[in-house]
């Protein structure tokens, strides 16, 4: 599971893409679709609710500094940025509206807390903090997607057409993983702004998602206290080399004067689950 195992060099010739896949996902997000564990689906599941707010600041952020790109290829890598991120943002809208749907949520209350958040700080926030903030959490997700593709215990032995869409929106997400980075220090370079940004971006996304999962399992008539035990004690994510600590390992990383993210060179995934879907999904 190291983002460096069976890589190539970080000089790479990246050459990003926007994908589409017809993904039928009406049936299988109605089940505990992943692994046939109401707890993991629900958690899945939990992590689709911010995204398409948080992308489209991502978007909207990295947009506000495009005149002051001057690196051409940057440029470019970029204009595929935003056509990804937007491609994900319509996805996710639809995978939450299904999931409310067929699972019984009331996905207003779900979103409301971060609607509210990014709406207010996209409107009233630093240019250069939105940028710093979406650096960060693009670092939280790469590290997300490497573990979805890398590791099975993630939705590994999920159904098949819920497995396929994770994939694709975390082959993407590697793929562009040093976007927003690069911009940001191309424009401004601040790394101590980063750091300060991170340790408030990782408290925070945590809390979130753990309300977020426990809201869901109330909708379905659980209990918060049921749900909460799993998230501190399960060792999927809690284990010396479970998906937390794993975590945690490469969000250190971030905090070396030095880091780019393709020092974790994990371009070897992009072909491999691009072939896969490719081949899945025609």
């Amino acid at each position: 599971m190291d983002m460096n195992e069976g890589g190539r060099s970080a000089d790479f010739d990246l050459k990003m893409m926007s994908r589409r896949y017809d993904f039928q996902l009406e049936e299988a997000l109605g089940q505990d679709w992943n692994d046939g564990d109401q707890f993991k689906t629900i958690l899945a599941n939990a992590l689709s609710i911010p995204l398409p707010s948080g992308e489209k600041l991502f978007i909207k952020s990295v947009r506000h500094y495009l005149d002051q790109i001057n690196d051409v290829e940057l440029k470019g890598l970029v204009s595929i940025f935003f056509k990804q991120e937007s491609a994900h943002t319509k996805e996710h809208i639809s995978y939450n509206k299904l999931i409310s749907e067929r699972r019984g949520y009331n996905l207003a209350l779900l979103e409301a807390p971060y609607k509210s958040h990014n709406e207010y700080i996209s409107e009233n926030g630093d240019p250069l903090s939105l940028l710093a903030t979406t650096v960060c959490m693009e670092h939280l997700t790469a590290i997300a997607s490497h573990l979805v593709i890398a590791d099975e215990r993630w939705v590994g032995r999920a159904d098949s057409v819920v497995k396929n869409f994770w994939l694709w929106h975390s082959l993407e997400e590697v793929e562009h993983k040093a976007v927003a980075f690069d911009v940001y220090m191309d424009v401004c370079g601040d790394r101590d702004l980063l750091v300060k940004t991170m340790d408030v971006t990782v408290g925070q996304l945590c809390k979130n998602l753990k309300y977020t999962a426990c809201q869901m399992y109330m909708m379905e008539g659980g209990k918060p206290k049921e749900i909460k035990a799993w998230l501190e004690s399960s060792a999927v994510l809690n284990a010396e080399d479970g998906l937390l600590k794993l975590m945690e390992r490469y969000i250190k990383d971030f905090y070396r004067d030095d880091f780019h993210p393709w020092d974790h060179d994990n371009s070897y995934l992009i072909a491999s689950v691009a072939a896969h879907l490719d081949d899945a999904m025609r």
